[in-house]
């Protein structure tokens, strides 16, 4: 079974695949000080809940955006997986991903390997939009080539940011927003919920919009990732599809790759 670890700025996801769609997954906060052990203890107790092992894995693969986590998932991968390993880096081997950009080497890892699953699995051109600690928005076109995007700060960024720059406002939860949260907010709580909620929709759609425009493509698919991906796909038609392991399936994606 092929392991794959998408390591985040704000949590690290460890990817089991079943088959070709299917993938087991667990997260768990992202920390620099955690160290080889720390993860193959953590993994084996979360493997052994679905009757797996660490014996189980035949490959894997890792991807971060942050590099100091890098070097105690290399030791974890080398000390307790006998296994051909990859750490995706633009300069480090031949993802499969044509980079179209001034500065190739500063494409973020997760971003090729989204590039490398939508280029596979869905029609392009395409965007991606990735709603992770950053939301990112990334353009491929019709022959699988990323063109590069836009990044704007993510939801809990500014969630957070309102909560600490405003002493009077509450910290909110976006677990509960949804398409039909009144517009005109009755009260404090409310009017934050509308204005970051239907906010970061008219960022979104106004960004999918200008992209299309710059491109000069009407038939676009928009392929949505990442934690609040499924309620903004709920709530704009601009999103085609929401994928949450769209990584994961990109990641896989290209450690086949080198297997040939």
């Amino acid at each position: 079974m092929l392991l794959v670890i998408d390591g985040g700025n704000t949590n690290i996801v460890f990817g089991l695949r079943q088959d070709e769609d299917q993938f087991l997954n667990w997260r768990k906060a992202t920390d620099p000080a955690f160290t080889a052990d720390d993860y193959a203890s953590w993994l084996a107790f979360h493997l052994g809940n679905h009757n797996h092992a660490l014996a189980d894995i035949t490959g894997v693969i890792i991807s971060t955006v942050v590099p100091e986590t890098l070097p105690a998932l290399r030791r974890f991968a080398d000390r307790y997986l006998d296994v051909p390993s990859y750490v995706l880096a633009s300069d480090q081997f031949s993802h499969g991903v044509s980079i179209a950009i001034d500065k190739p080497e500063q494409a973020g890892a997760d971003r090729i390997a989204n590039a490398a699953a939508v280029s596979t699995l869905y029609d392009c051109p395409s965007i991606v939009i990735d709603f992770g600690t950053a939301t990112t928005f990334d353009y491929i076109s019709a022959e699988g080539e990323y063109c590069g995007g836009a990044i704007s700060p993510g939801v809990n960024l500014s969630i957070d940011a309102l909560y600490q720059a405003a002493a009077r406002l509450p910290l909110i939860d976006p677990a509960h927003w949804h398409k039909n949260l009144p517009i005109i907010g009755k009260s404090t709580i409310e009017a934050m919920n509308s204005g970051l909620f239907f906010g970061y929709i008219s960022l979104f759609e106004g960004i999918v919009t200008r992209i299309k425009a710059d491109v000069k493509e009407d038939q676009v698919t928009v392929v949505a990732t990442g934690g609040l991906g499924a309620i903004f796909c709920d709530a704009s038609p601009v999103i085609d599809t929401y994928d949450p392991i769209l990584t994961l399936k990109g990641l896989a994606i290209i450690f086949e790759r080198q297997q040939v």
